[in-house]
């Protein structure tokens, strides 16, 4: 969620920024879309195709035609963060440790089958062997890492996008 909340933001860069005010119900719906869209592809978890087709670019580019679809074509900047939020998992999850066959994600379907695992390990891989005396502690320290590198990277794109004081005397058309 973290991810896709900071690849969000950025891919929809100053024209979302325009019409979604700092502080209004609109800035945290999108930014609540965002954060729900990089959660999104492991929703493929209910039905036993993890790592699949909704952890690919070719996921990534439908959720942002839905998006502009279901806005009319009006939400460009939403639909560009939606896409880049599942991206995000995508490439996120590419960074982590596998521990399940098949190792990796399909992140290039529609064009490509085969899983893709980075060469080196930026996250620990989550357990959902619950049974295990290590799941509740192996899964937590591996949630802890995530945030310790991600909490950072989201608080300065937050802060990037702040409103500046030129900005705030512009007015508002």
């Amino acid at each position: 969620m973290l991810g896709g909340l900071a690849a969000g933001w950025l891919a929809a860069g100053r024209e979302q920024r325009q019409w979604t005010p700092a502080g209004s119900s609109r800035a945290w719906s999108t930014a609540a879309t965002f954060a729900l869209a990089g959660a999104a592809a492991d929703l493929d978890l209910l039905v036993g195709a993890h790592s699949m087709y909704t952890h690919s670019i070719g996921a990534a580019a439908i959720a942002g035609v839905l998006v502009l679809l279901l806005s009319s074509g009006r939400d460009k900047a939403v639909a560009a963060g939606v896409a880049a939020a599942v991206a995000s998992h995508v490439f996120l999850d590419w960074l982590g440790s596998d521990t399940s066959p098949p190792l990796g994600v399909m992140a290039l379907w529609p064009f490509s089958h085969e899983y893709f695992q980075s060469p080196f390990y930026v996250f620990d891989a989550i357990s959902r062997r619950y049974w295990l005396p290590e799941f509740f502690v192996g899964n937590l320290l591996a949630v802890v890492r995530e945030c310790a590198f991600l909490v950072p990277i989201v608080i300065g794109i937050a802060w990037l996008r702040r409103p500046r004081m030129r900005d705030a005397k512009r007015p508002v058309v």
